[in-house]
């Protein structure tokens, strides 16, 4: 007679470390569709704005995607839902800025393995471990430029990094300081003069992905934003 199997038990540790990586994975799925899509940490908040409906800011979107969101309520997942009709359906709304039409036109929704279009539950499930990241979205990359879209992701750098000094009460002239300081020195002084007004060409910021992940500046301004206003 066949012996039952016993049950495999879990430890604490394992299970958190199991649901550390569910999230980040969770988080690298989210970086590589809006990658996919051309869209930065921005796009979908300034969408949300103009078309009059609720999106995840871009503040905790970048938390999200680094893995460091920990729980998330529901209405994360059913802003997320939300979002993927709208491009399901090209229900764009109310968008008046022609650059970002252009941004919406060719994105494509986030679907599973078996082509159905991701709900609330789905990207919870997700989150939680129980469903894998589709293969589409396991991978991202880099990005293929413009002059016209590297000069735009340089503003909209500079926007949120003048955005985040409002918010905290910053000195200017400090916060600048401190978050150039962030950078590798090799990369600081050209860094500099990035957020003073002088953007970077496509090839540098090429030169500047993270394979599959992100701009290194992206990177810099979210680990400056964190310790700036003590998130």
């Amino acid at each position: 007679m066949a012996q039952a199997k016993k049950p495999v038990k879990r430890t604490y540790q394992a299970v958190l470390d199991w649901q550390d990586e569910s999230r980040r994975a969770f988080g690298k799925m989210l970086l590589n569709w809006r990658r996919r899509n051309g869209w930065t940490q921005y796009t979908a908040c300034e969408w949300g704005t103009e078309a009059e409906f609720e999106v995840i800011s871009y503040g905790n979107l970048s938390v999200i995607e680094q893995g460091k969101a920990g729980e998330l309520r529901q209405k994360a997942f059913f802003q997320l839902e939300e979002l993927n009709r709208r491009l399901e359906e090209k229900d764009w709304g109310p968008v008046k800025s022609q650059r970002l039409k252009d941004q919406l036109k060719d994105a494509e929704p986030l679907h599973g393995d078996d082509g159905k279009l991701w709900d609330a539950v789905d990207f919870w499930s997700c989150y939680i471990g129980y469903v894998p990241v589709p293969r589409a979205f396991q991978a991202a990359p880099a990005p293929t430029l413009t002059s016209k879209r590297a000069e735009e992701i340089c503003q909209k750098w500079r926007q949120h990094v003048r955005r985040v000094i409002k918010e905290g009460g910053l000195d200017v002239t400090q916060a600048l300081e401190q978050l150039v300081k962030g950078a590798p020195k090799e990369h600081q002084k050209r860094f500099s003069e990035v957020l003073a007004i002088d953007d970077y060409s496509s090839v540098e910021l090429a030169q500047l992905w993270v394979d599959g992940e992100d701009f290194l500046p992206e990177q810099w301004i979210g680990a400056w934003e964190q310790k700036a206003l003590g998130a």
